[in-house]
């Protein structure tokens, strides 16, 4: 008896071998596309975050700018009350003319003492001289002279001496007390450096901006009192804002710095940015240290399989394509796709991918 397949039976045959195929071509596809277009929704939105604070501590005057400012380099944020270090400047010029003053009678003090020196070598000489004339006429004839006027002379050379050895060491006492001349002066180095200290700390009560960026967490106002080194409010560097993408490592094996990339930021849906790789993180910290004592956490791992280990990449966005920066905020979500071969199928597949994504970001 022959049997013959009705062709609801065989439709519905070639209905499951074509959705098998399709299976194992979208199968192969993922595979292949997660090598070579690696893909993933783990990606945020980062830039330098500066918190902004005074050198110096004291009461704020002024403030220059609100939350959501933009500001360039050099601009003013806030300002302190000055008096208190206007009066410290003050003093410490003072001081450093006190100084001045005094290196320079230090000065004129050695000057004084080289010239008491001086007289008392010559009145050593002199004395010298007259008790080696007395000491030789006596010698050739004792009757020439008296012993008594012998006795005067050797005594009064004696005394130079002494008179000499004292002022040398008047002259090394000056010296030292006044130490270097000039610009080299201990004392006055230290006054200069007061006055330095001084005029920056002076100038540090009005605290500008080290770079562009835009302030937000402003959190101070006209008459508070803020410590030295306290933030008051934050600076986003947004002249430098990249996108910090997880990836896993199987993904890694192609992407090379310089790789072409398309961005898609959650606060910007229906559009896809431009970018490339601009460097691949090489360790993650995957365990936290024990303190001393304490016994080691073991995490039981029950998946079937094992979670892959993601790696952070850093994405730069291309010049002509940079998005408007009022549209990044540190901290937002993206999607990134990243083109690691010129394969043009495995791209334009990736292209349609992304853009299908951009779309469903009006949903979610």
């Amino acid at each position: 008896m022959n049997s013959t397949t009705s062709p609801a039976g065989e439709g519905s045959r070639r209905g499951m071998l074509i959705l098998i195929v399709s299976m194992i071509l979208l199968f192969c596809w993922y595979l292949i596309s997660d090598r070579f277009t690696p893909y993933t929704s783990q990606a945020r939105v980062q830039a330098f975050v500066v918190p902004v604070a005074a050198e110096v501590s004291g009461q704020i005057q002024k403030v220059y700018v609100r939350d959501n400012q933009q500001v360039a380099s050099g601009d003013p944020l806030f300002e302190l009350n000055p008096e208190a270090y206007d009066i410290a400047l003050a003093r410490a010029r003072s001081d450093y003319e006190s100084v001045l003053s005094s290196v320079k009678a230090n000065g004129e003090g050695v000057a004084a003492a080289k010239a008491g020196y001086q007289a008392t070598v010559a009145a050593y000489e002199n004395a010298a001289k007259d008790a080696e004339r007395q000491e030789r006429l006596y010698r050739e004839d004792p009757g020439t002279i008296s012993v008594r006027r012998l006795e005067i002379a050797q005594a009064t050379r004696e005394t130079a001496r002494s008179q000499m050895a004292a002022a040398a060491a008047d002259v090394r006492r000056a010296t030292e007390a006044a130490g270097l001349t000039g610009d080299d002066n201990s004392q006055l180095l230290s006054a200069r450096a007061a006055v330095h200290k001084a005029e920056l700390d002076r100038r540090n009560t009005r605290v500008l901006a080290r770079s562009r960026g835009l302030v937000t967490d402003l959190r101070t106002d006209i008459g508070e009192f803020v410590g030295a080194g306290a933030p008051v409010m934050t600076l986003v560097a947004i002249n430098d804002v990249w996108i910090s993408a997880d990836m896993t490592e199987n993904n890694l094996g192609h992407v090379k710095a310089g790789d072409k990339v398309a961005i898609l930021l959650d606060s910007m849906p229906g559009h896809v940015y431009t970018g490339e790789v601009r460097s691949i993180g090489y360790g993650v910290n995957t365990s936290s240290a024990q303190p001393a004592g304490a016994l080691p956490t073991v995490d039981n791992n029950r998946d079937w399989l094992r979670q892959a280990q993601r790696f952070p990449v850093k994405i730069a966005f291309t010049q002509d394509d940079h998005p408007p920066v009022q549209s990044l905020r540190v901290g937002g979500q993206a999607d990134v796709m990243v083109y690691a071969s010129d394969s043009g199928i495995l791209n334009f597949f990736g292209r349609i991918y992304i853009r299908l994504m951009s779309l469903f970001s009006y949903f979610y």
